[in-house]
């Protein structure tokens, strides 16, 4: 595969900020893997950029692409497009969605939004 791995920054606290990405997608390469395969999770930037997530957020992806089933299954909207704030806290990856004024506090904090 081709794709570019998304490098996940290491975040010191709560006021600092990851990479911030604005998501139009979530899916799954080889979902289905047989023998020596493996599923690959990746993101889809709104600016067509796609972006390969490392194994330790391919369970995040999983739940992600579920919660946007249900959503849609029962008529609501997608969760996409959205912002995800992404890096690497206490030696955990982890992603998380930015609202209007986590993006305001990443902007004061001097660190770039996309």
């Amino acid at each position: 595969m081709d794709d570019i791995e998304l490098d996940l920054p290491s975040v010191a606290s709560s006021h600092n900020a990851g990479r911030i990405l604005d998501i139009g997608a979530v899916g799954l390469r080889n979902p289905l893997p047989v023998d020596g395969e493996q599923t690959h999770a990746y993101v889809s930037c709104v600016d067509g950029t796609t972006l390969r997530l490392p194994d330790s957020l391919q369970n995040w992806a999983m739940q992600t692409l579920a919660a946007n089933f249900d959503l849609r299954a029962t008529g609501l909207p997608s969760l996409f497009p959205c912002r995800f704030e992404f890096g690497i806290r206490d030696g955990v990856a982890y992603a998380v969605p930015v609202t209007d004024r986590d993006s305001h506090r990443t902007q004061a904090a001097g660190q770039p939004a996309a």
